[in-house]
C-alpha cells in the first residue's frame, strides 16, 4: 500500500507540475518567462547616409531593437519621433534625454501608455548617462512590426514576400545629418503540420518501444537525446538576443531545470538502475516536453526565429522535443501504474475414498 501511494504521489506532482509549465509557459512564449518570440516580420537595414567612419549600427533581436556603436571621436545624437534629441552616444558613454517621449515609449515593444508630463520633445535636453560604454540598443518602433493583425496585402496572399513599410531613423553627427534607411518585410511562413505529424509519430514509437522488454534501453536513450536537444536548442536562443545574461537566465529557468533534471535521471539511471529512476525520468520529460517544445511551439510555423540555429535545426529540436517528450512522459507514467496483483487461487482438499 505504500508503494502505490508514493507512485500516485509522483505522478500527481508530475501532473501538477506539468499543468503549471502549459499553463504559465504557453501562452507567454519563449520557455514561459517572455523572450523574444518568433514572427513573420523581418526588419532589413538596407542603408546609412552619409557614410560615417567609426558608426555601426544593424538591428537585433528580430527586429525589435537598433544598436548602434560608435567608435568615432564625435557624438552620434539618435533623434526621437518628433525629430528632438533622444539618445547621445560618444567618447562619455550612453546619454538619454530624459525630456524626450521616445525614453519613455521606447521602454517596451509596444506602446501601453502615454509618457510622463515631464516629456517635452520642444524642451532643452536634459542627458542622463545609462552606459560608460559606446554602444547603444533601443525598441524603436519604426524599425519593426507593430500591428496584431496582418496587412491586407499579406492578409490576402500570406503565401508572397511583401514590403509592409519603408522606416528611417534620423541621426545627427556633430552638425550633420545622417539618415538610417530599411524596410519591414512579411516573409511567409512554412506549413507547421509536417513537423507536428513528425512529433505525433516519434512519439508513438517511443511510447511503443517503451512498452517492450528493452524499455530500460529506450528510457536511457530518450532522456538523453532529449537533454542534449535541449541544451542545443537553449544554446541557440541564448545568441539570438541581446538582452543581459541574467534576463537570458531567468527566460530559459524551465529549460535548464529540465536539463538538470534529465542530467540527473540519466546518473540516477547509471548507479540505481532504470526502475527507481521511473518517476524522475517521467518529471524530467514532462519539464523538457513542455519548456523546450510547447513554450516554443509557434517556431515551427514562423519565418523568423530567434536563435543562431539555421531555421530549420531550430525547428527540428522543437518538433523532436515534443515527440520524444511526450512518448517518455506517457511510456514511463504507464510503467509507474501500479498492477492489481492476482489472488492465489484457493487450495481444493484432497477427497479421501475409503
Amino acid at each position: 500500500m505504500t508503494a502505490r501511494r508514493g507512485v500516485r504521489a509522483v505522478v500527481t506532482v508530475a501532473a501538477v507540475v506539468g499543468g503549471f509549465l502549459l499553463a504559465s509557459a504557453a501562452p507567454a512564449g519563449a520557455h514561459g518567462l517572455g523572450g523574444l518570440k518568433p514572427t513573420n516580420y523581418e526588419t532589413v537595414l538596407q542603408a546609412v547616409t552619409p557614410h560615417v567612419r567609426g558608426l555601426d549600427l544593424r538591428i537585433t533581436d528580430l527586429g525589435t531593437k537598433v544598436e548602434l556603436t560608435n567608435h568615432a571621436r564625435t557624438d552620434v545624437v539618435v533623434l526621437g519621433y518628433a525629430g528632438e534629441p533622444y539618445l547621445r552616444v560618444g567618447p562619455d558613454g550612453v546619454f538619454e534625454n530624459r525630456r524626450s517621449p521616445a525614453t519613455y515609449l521606447n521602454r517596451t515593444t509596444t506602446i501601453t501608455s502615454k509618457p510622463p508630463a515631464s516629456a517635452d520633445a520642444s524642451a532643452p535636453p536634459e542627458w542622463r548617462r545609462v552606459s560608460n560604454g559606446t554602444t547603444a540598443r533601443w525598441h524603436d518602433h519604426r524599425a519593426h512590426f507593430m500591428g496584431t493583425a496582418d496587412p491586407p496585402e499579406v492578409a490576402r496572399d500570406p503565401g508572397t514576400r511583401h514590403v509592409v513599410d519603408n522606416f528611417q531613423i534620423p541621426l545627427r553627427v556633430g552638425s550633420e545629418a545622417v539618415v538610417a534607411r530599411g524596410q519591414i518585410v512579411y516573409q511567409p511562413p512554412p506549413s507547421p503540420w509536417p513537423w507536428v505529424i513528425g512529433a505525433v509519430l516519434l512519439a508513438a514509437l517511443v511510447f511503443v518501444l517503451g512498452r517492450t522488454r528493452s524499455w530500460r534501453t529506450v528510457f536511457t536513450v530518450v532522456l538523453a537525446l532529449l537533454t542534449v536537444a535541449e541544451i542545443v536548442h537553449v544554446i541557440g536562443l541564448w545568441g539570438g538576443s541581446s538582452a543581459s545574461g541574467g534576463t537570458k537566465l531567468g527566460e530559459s529557468a524551465y529549460s535548464i531545470a529540465g536539463i538538470l533534471l534529465g542530467l540527473v535521471g540519466l546518473g540516477w539511471i547509471w548507479r540505481k538502475g532504470a526502475e527507481s529512476a521511473v518517476p524522475l525520468v517521467l518529471v524530467a520529460a514532462i519539464f523538457l516536453f513542455v519548456a523546450g517544445g510547447m513554450a516554443d511551439v509557434t517556431t515551427l510555423g514562423k519565418s523568423q526565429i530567434p536563435s543562431t540555429l539555421p531555421a530549420g535545426v531550430a525547428r527540428l529540436l522543437v518538433a523532436v522535443t515534443l515527440g520524444l517528450g511526450a512518448g517518455l512522459a506517457l511510456a514511463a507514467a504507464v510503467r509507474l501504474r501500479p498492477t492489481t496483483p492476482v489472488a492465489p487461487a484457493p487450495r481444493q482438499r484432497a477427497r479421501v475414498t475409503s
